[in-house]
């Protein structure tokens, strides 16, 4: 299998900075509502620093098969908008009052009108695909649709638990973000009318990408500095969610240290027990080192799907973004 290039974030999103240009132009354009309020939510969102990962694999991977045109960026657009969507519900379902270093829309806008501004996205983003007359397209967003909707039913579940296992949360990952990694890559591959192979080969290489992501979200949650992440420090644990880092100290703390966890899943919040203690455990587990090889076997996994395209400066930028996404700060 071929190493991973070193190519810097910069120089893998200047091979697509125009036409990330155009995508922001066509998500602002294609998000103004007659209520005034979901047009404002959406702008909100927009100019708050997302990393626009989605959109560039839309692009790279349309440009590695062979097409640059105006398809690719109103996909591109299509999947921001539907990552924002899912940014709202997600906000709203957690109860989350900061997003990106900023008030989240629920916080701003109230619960009920973000949750319909949520709703209107999706619905906006299957009517923006809908112009492309491709009910293939439309299949690839109806199933990333019910795989996400799926993933935040079984995510409510799983709150407040500690028996939450490794297969069960990767099998959550799968559906509330990877699904969304894989549709991305492979949209690429049917704009520019690839045959199945292709696309199969980029919505894993996609899939394994949205894994490896995941799971370096999930350490960061307790690892990064509160003004680097944009939101409070273990905000998954006072939120009642045990994510990997977690599954893995659980299997091998003390009985002392499991019942701080669980007092924390309790309180929903970091009372008699501080994020420093949590912190702590990790760090006497090795918490982070497992985290970082599960996501380091996922990266390898989505660069062995590279393998049967030819070499271009997109190949080469799709092979740099897994080491992009392991170490990145937030």
């Amino acid at each position: 299998m071929r190493e991973a290039v070193q190519m810097s974030r910069e120089e893998i999103f200047e091979l697509v900075r125009e036409d990330l240009a155009l995508v922001d132009s066509a998500f602002g354009a294609d998000t103004i509502c007659s209520v005034e309020a979901v047009t404002a939510i959406g702008h909100y969102l927009q100019v708050s620093g997302g990393k626009r990962i989605r959109p560039a694999l839309v692009l790279l991977a349309s440009k590695l098969c062979g097409y640059s045109g105006p398809a690719a960026i109103q996909l591109g657009a299509v999947v921001e908008i539907v990552h924002t969507a899912t940014l709202i519900h997600d906000d709203v379902i957690d109860g989350a009052d900061r997003r990106r270093g900023r008030p989240s829309t629920n916080s701003r806008w109230g619960n009920h009108m973000s949750v319909l501004a949520g709703d209107w996205l999706y619905m906006q983003a299957f009517q923006i695909a809908l112009r492309l007359r491709n009910f293939h397209i439309l299949d690839i967003l109806i199933h990333l649709t019910q795989m996400m909707v799926e993933g935040e039913l079984l995510q409510l579940d799983y709150i407040g638990r500690l028996d939450v296992t490794e297969e069960q949360y990767l099998n959550l990952v799968h559906r509330k973000t990877a699904g969304l990694f894989a549709a991305s890559a492979q949209l690429g591959a049917v704009v520019a009318g690839q045959p199945w192979g292709a696309e199969e080969e980029l919505r894993e290489y996609g899939r394994s990408m949205g894994m490896a992501f995941q799971l370096v979200d999930d350490l960061l949650d307790f690892t990064a500095d509160e003004r680097t992440l944009g939101k409070p420090a273990a905000c998954d644990l006072r939120e009642g969610k045990v994510t990997l880092p977690l599954i893995y100290a659980l299997q091998s703390c003390s009985e002392e240290e499991r019942a701080r966890v669980a007092q924390v899943l309790h309180d929903r919040a970091f009372k008699s027990v501080t994020p420093a203690q949590i912190a702590a455990l990790l760090d006497r587990c090795q918490t982070p080192a497992a985290v970082i090889e599960k996501a380091g076997q996922y990266a390898r996994k989505a660069l062995s799907h590279l393998e049967h395209f030819p070499d271009s400066q997109y190949k080469r930028a799709l092979e740099a973004l897994p080491d992009f996404i392991l170490h990145r700060a937030n």
